[in-house]
């Protein structure tokens, strides 16, 4: 009982003395947490009417049904809030919020209350103190600045997962509606070439055709329908892709997309097309801010000896009441913080060599996008108004030929065959030319598909 009354004295004696010490504390105000307006942005990257919500729970296996009707911009919103890698970023920059807040917090003060007793007898000799981190208040700032740099990293990374999603949602969008063309001309083709070995083999029976037409055309049958059954395979594999994307990943894969693809846009210059990407590219705004924080760690290691120091009140009562200042300083006898400066500093070498690794990257990738863009535009735009209509023009011909009794139908049914590989090859051409203009708003950031918008 009486070394409680003790116990409840010091703690009364020592409260204005820790009032005292959390004050001498406070050097400079505590600067607000950085704005990161994660939300705004990614509902801005992917023009969305309301923001991407956080769940804190996982989210369900299986989703609700799509709707029958998916145009590319549906898709890729659904994607997007049935995406687990969004949420996954999304977690990440709370935790870096929550560090952010955590750095801008003091120190608690330690409170250490020693009791002893005499063995010989006598008053209980009571000894407590109230200290607090001497070095922290001092870091503190670079603290803050180190883990708001964090959060804003972790923004970056949270768009640019947001940007990974949309484009691998609309390339296998574009895949998925290219192969259904494909499906149905390599269909017709295999259709073709059938009529085409009973024409051969009726004509053979008659002896006016030979086994190696019949055979001729029976290989190219052949061919044909591995053709399909590999079209099909692939569009299978990009459907069920798309289902998981919309969180459906047992669900149906027979929606009604939409059948035009983008093949032309108003392309902007190289050299601007690289400066938009290299500012707006989240990949390296990402890397900048982890340099950043890792600049702060340097200045952080400068004091990281100190560590495990304390300074406050000291107050013991033997008798009398006595009180005085303490602290607690290690001496750098082995260890002189060296070690872990050489580490901040290598670390901080380290990001500034990603960082241009990150930029020669996405200058290669906004170049080659470029590139394959204008040459596929143009190599698409031939296809589509030279070479098809010369196609058509000759299937038109061979069936004129044909209905005034000038020609057999083999012509016919070569040039429809023809016609067919034609049409196919500028499918194929489309979605080429469709997945570089998506490769390119991907390496700019987003701005390819902006300028289109805008143009029209």
């Amino acid at each position: 009982m009486k070394n409680s009354i003790l116990i409840a004295e010091t703690v009364k004696t020592l409260k204005c003395a820790s009032v005292f010490s959390v004050l001498t504390l406070i050097g400079c105000a505590t600067p607000p947490l950085p704005d990161h307006h994660t939300d705004e942005h990614i509902q801005s990257a992917a023009s969305l009417a309301t923001a991407i919500q956080f769940h804190t729970n996982a989210l369900p296996a299986e989703a609700a049904p799509a709707p029958d009707h998916l145009p590319m911009f549906a898709a890729v919103e659904r994607a997007l809030r049935q995406s687990p890698e969004l949420q996954i970023a999304l977690a990440e920059v709370r935790a870096a919020q929550a560090a952010a807040n955590q750095s801008r917090l003091w120190p608690n003060p330690v409170l250490d209350i020693v009791l002893r007793a005499p063995e010989g007898g006598g008053h209980t000799v009571l000894e407590a103190g109230l200290a607090a981190a001497l070095t922290q208040p001092l870091q503190r700032p670079r603290r803050i600045s180190a883990a708001d740099a964090r959060l804003r990293a972790a923004s970056a990374a949270a768009l640019t997962a947001t940007l990974e999603v949309m484009h691998d949602t609309q390339k296998d969008y574009v895949e998925a509606v290219a192969l259904r063309r494909e499906t149905v001309l390599l269909g017709q083709r295999a259709m073709r070439l059938s009529e085409m070995v009973q024409l051969a083999e009726t004509r053979q029976a008659a002896g006016e055709g030979s086994e190696f037409e019949v055979t001729t055309l029976k290989a190219q049958q052949a061919v044909a329908n591995l053709n399909l059954r590999e079209a099909d395979r692939r569009l299978n594999d990009v459907r069920f892709r798309l289902a998981e994307r919309f969180g459906q990943p047992r669900g149906r894969q027979d929606w009604t997309l939409a059948t035009p693809l983008q093949t032309q846009i108003a392309l902007r210059g190289e050299p601007d097309s690289i400066a938009h990407g290299l500012r707006v590219r989240p990949e390296v705004q990402s890397d900048r801010w982890q340099l950043a924080a890792l600049t702060d760690n340097i200045a952080l290691a400068r004091l990281a000896w100190m560590e495990d120091n304390a300074a406050g009140l000291v107050t013991e009562r033997d008798g009398d009441w006595s009180l005085g200042p303490s602290i607690s300083l290690p001496l750098p006898v082995f260890d002189n913080g060296l070690a872990r400066r050489e580490q901040a500093a290598a670390q901080a070498i380290a990001a500034r060599q990603r960082l241009t690794q990150t930029t020669r990257r996405v200058v290669r990738e906004i170049r080659t996008a470029h590139h394959a863009v204008a040459e596929l535009m143009t190599t698409t735009r031939h296809a589509r108004t030279h070479m098809l209509p010369l196609h058509e023009q000759r299937v038109t011909l061979a069936r004129k030929l044909f209905e005034a009794g000038q020609e057999s139908a083999t012509p016919l049914k070569l040039a429809e065959l023809d016609l067919l590989q034609a049409q196919l090859q500028l499918v194929r051409l489309e979605s080429q030319t469709a997945l570089a203009i998506l490769q390119l708003d991907r390496a700019t950031g987003g701005s390819t598909l902006e300028i289109e918008n805008e143009s029209r």
